[in-house]
């Protein structure tokens, strides 16, 4: 755009400039075509004098040299010279000159004009480039701030679900201290009394051996609660595996039967054995379906009939559905509404980030996770995950097959 205002200026007010540079160029035909002694037929000082005026000075210093170089070639060069008389043999002549010299002005304006646009266009094809240019650098500045802010969201949510994860599980120490206690009072027993059998007059080394079997399977049985407690505790990245959903729903129903019995709920699974494996992150499926008995089991605190049913199907061919169904106070609309809003909670001492945070685990993973009245009360989560797609393996010499 610069360079086009730049010519802008020269042109209007350097006017008198361009004119005179018409005149100029007439004069400097006229010497030309004196000294040089050519005849009127050949005039090409007085053309290039109009081309020249034309095309650096625009269509009206060209009209000017026109008229000024018809004037100078009658005055000294058409006889009889000296005057502005014209003999009539010539005027075919100057006709043809004056049309020539007509046309070569209208060319050369034209010329110059379609130069000084195409000026006009590179500028501005510049100024645009540049305010792309600018814009661009504008917008890879803007997506990596957002990509940072992303980055940073998404490392708080994975604090804010591992710090919800371990507050359910402070929810249930109650019963996890039940659940290890009581392998390990089974571990002493049998302990003690395979001591009283080998010590006695004759030992008795099958029942010493039975006491060691139960030592070792109440052993196992400890270590497994704690494996269990130690992977849902433990703060690691996401990581996508297949699942088994089934595997999944009683890994937690292990974790919370104390805190089930503890209650008096009465506990009903029924698992499709025929599920199809999903994908997923383990611990984060075990986050919502633990959020989910724990808050049925809640529900039902204080209701005379106390059920909870656990059940896993298939949902076609694309998905996998594990369905919490309580017989608790239920739910309304306004409730069904607003049960995923962070920090809305019917608890006394919630915080209203549990349903909120599952949802976005779902989300996440491809999932929905939805809740709707159960009949004749209470309330049914349901959780729904993608089924794993298997891609087909090409038996190519170079393809692998395990």
């Amino acid at each position: 755009m610069t360079r086009a205002i730049n010519f802008d200026r020269w042109r209007r007010p350097l006017a008198i400039l361009r004119y005179g540079l018409g005149v100029l160029a007439v004069i400097a035909a006229t010497i030309i075509q004196h000294f040089g002694d050519m005849r009127f037929a050949v005039t090409p000082s007085f053309v290039c004098a109009v081309m020249v005026s034309g095309w650096f000075g625009g269509m009206g210093p060209g009209l000017l040299s026109t008229a000024l170089s018809i004037l100078a070639l009658k005055y000294y060069f058409v006889p009889p010279t000296g005057t502005f008389a014209i003999d009539t043999a010539y005027i075919p002549s100057i006709i043809l000159f004056s049309l020539v010299t007509l046309f070569v002005t209208w060319l050369s304006s034209r010329e110059r004009k379609a130069a000084m646009l195409l000026v006009h266009a590179h500028d501005q094809l510049d100024r645009k480039i540049h305010e792309l240019e600018k814009s661009n650098g504008s917008l890879q500045a803007e997506i990596t701030a957002r990509a940072r802010a992303e980055e940073e969201v998404n490392q708080l949510r994975s604090e804010l679900t591992h710090v919800t994860r371990v507050m359910t599980l402070g929810e249930l120490a109650a019963s996890i201290a039940h659940e290890i206690n009581q392998p390990l009072a089974t571990i002493v027993m049998n302990s003690s009394m395979g001591g009283r059998w080998l010590d006695g007059p004759s030992p008795d080394l099958d029942q010493a051996r039975k006491a060691l079997a139960r030592i070792n399977n109440n052993g196992k049985r400890a270590a497994a609660v704690i494996d269990r407690i130690r992977a849902l505790a433990k703060k690691s990245a996401i990581q996508m595996t297949r699942l088994d959903v089934n595997e999944v729903v009683l890994s937690v129903i292990a974790v919370t039967r104390s805190e089930i019995e503890r209650h008096r709920i009465t506990l009903r699974t029924d698992l499709d054995q025929d599920l199809p494996a999903a994908r997923g992150d383990r611990v984060q499926l075990q986050q919502v379906i633990l959020n989910l008995i724990m808050n049925a089991v809640e529900a039902m605190a204080a209701s005379e009939t106390r059920e909870l049913l656990v059940c896993s199907r298939a949902a076609g061919t694309q998905a996998v559905v594990v369905s919490v169904c309580d017989s608790g106070t239920g739910l309304d609309a306004h409730q069904t509404e607003r049960l995923f809003e962070a920090f809305y909670t019917t608890k006394p001492n919630g915080m209203g980030m549990g349903l909120a945070i599952c949802r976005t685990i779902m989300q996440a993973h491809g999932g929905r996770l939805t809740a709707r009245a159960n009949e004749p009360r209470g309330a049914i989560f349901e959780v729904e995950l993608p089924v794993e797609r298997v891609e087909a393996v090409s038996l190519s010499p170079t393809a692998s097959v395990g």
